[in-house]
């Protein structure tokens, strides 16, 4: 190094020149005081570790709410509405001997279909003989048919067939047919107060056919008529 006032050269961390003996000052040491910037890194520190404590308080009260209204089990009140809303578009009207909704001989036709042929029937609260489910299905064609679906029927206590007869071959009626043939079956039993022996097809050469095989008929119509809201077109049996 060299002297700041005569210029000559020195040792190195001499404190006085040994030419002109002038007093030679040292650099600056670093201080071991933190900077500013240290200070102001650990502020943004400190920032960080709330805003993320914050964020978490803030989720979990989102998922205790939600939990507490139903919102994540599926239980809300939008959806208990829907499906009330539901089960209204469709009742069940009430039914009794004197007045049998025509509306609801589908879901007759379906319950003697679930019974397997086995009579009485329960249809709501009625124990319905197998005369009575006869006139009650044969009675709905003859009335969806001429367009009368939203009548009621009187049912009454008819009986069965003495001695039923007719054949049960393998055929198909059309549906002006068979309209005919419930018309013609359900007003004998309006007449006599019993199912007829057996109801004629205008067919040449088709048999006769019996009073169970005309309820297999009556069943088949009305169930298809409960699933399209429209009489087949025609009916196999």
């Amino acid at each position: 190094m060299f002297c700041p006032k005569c210029g000559k050269e020195i040792n190195d961390g001499s404190k006085f020149c040994k030419h002109c003996g002038n007093q030679i000052k040292q650099p600056n040491t670093v201080s071991d005081t933190p900077s500013s910037s240290n200070s102001s890194g650990d502020d943004k520190t400190k920032k960080i570790i709330i805003g993320v404590l914050i964020a978490a308080i803030a989720v979990l009260a989102i998922v205790l709410v939600g939990f507490g209204t139903g919102m994540f089990n599926g239980d809300s009140s939008d959806s208990a509405t829907a499906d009330s809303q539901v089960q209204q578009e469709t009742p069940s009207k009430s039914v009794s001997l004197s007045s049998f909704p025509v509306s609801e001989a589908p879901a007759l036709a379906q319950a003697i279909k679930s019974s397997g042929g086995n009579f009485p029937v329960q249809f709501q609260s009625l124990s319905l003989s197998k005369a009575q489910c006869l006139y009650i299905l044969s009675k709905s064609i003859t009335l969806i048919g001429s367009g009368d679906s939203d009548a009621s029927i009187s049912v009454g206590d008819p009986s069965y067939a003495a001695h039923p007869s007719g054949r049960d071959n393998s055929q198909t009626i059309a549906r002006e047919n068979y309209v005919d043939m419930s018309n013609r079956f359900s007003s004998w039993i309006e007449r006599n107060s019993a199912v007829p022996n057996y109801v004629g097809v205008y067919s040449g050469g088709v048999a006769d056919i019996s009073p169970s095989r005309m309820l297999d008929i009556c069943v088949s119509i009305m169930i298809d008529y409960g699933n399209t809201h429209s009489l087949p077109a025609s009916v196999n049996i």
